[in-house]
């Protein structure tokens, strides 16, 4: 993946280079999330009762949110700095999208559901809490 990554990154991704590590993180935290829900997703739910399952369901829906919302904004970015789309049309309409349900901090479900599912909801709440933070800057900019 590293190879393609690179050359997506050197030969069509303008703003990829203002932000390379959260594109790279962003990559790298949905290729260990579908690792993960394809390689032990379904033993870690059939462990739960139907409650938990539908939690852990709802948990793993927030999971590709925030990464898909992400990925999406970085596209955005790429688009502004390509020339494609105004700054200030980004601004106003291609924020960083699901700010709500996207926060939500998950650190209660610790000890309640998987530890590699309370993992990467740490991890995809703390990308996603750094590119809202970047979101604002773009937007004062702009």
């Amino acid at each position: 993946m590293s190879i393609s990554l690179r050359t997506y990154m050197d030969s069509e991704a303008p703003n990829v280079v203002m932000i390379p590590g959260v594109f790279s993180e962003t990559l790298q935290l949905l290729s260990d999330a579908r690792e993960y829900f394809q390689v032990f997703g379904q033993h870690d739910q059939q462990r739960l009762d139907a409650g938990m399952r539908t939690l852990y369901a709802c948990e793993m829906s927030r999971i590709t949110l925030r990464l898909t919302s992400i990925m999406s904004w970085l596209m955005v970015q790429r688009a502004v700095t390509s020339g494609k789309i105004a700054p200030e049309e980004a601004a106003v309409h291609y924020g960083l999208a699901f700010r709500d349900d996207c926060t939500v901090d998950n650190r209660v479900l610790h000890g309640i559901l998987p530890s590699y599912l309370c993992y990467l909801l740490d991890r995809s709440l703390e990308l996603y809490e750094r590119v809202l933070r970047l979101d604002r800057q773009t937007s004062i900019i702009h």
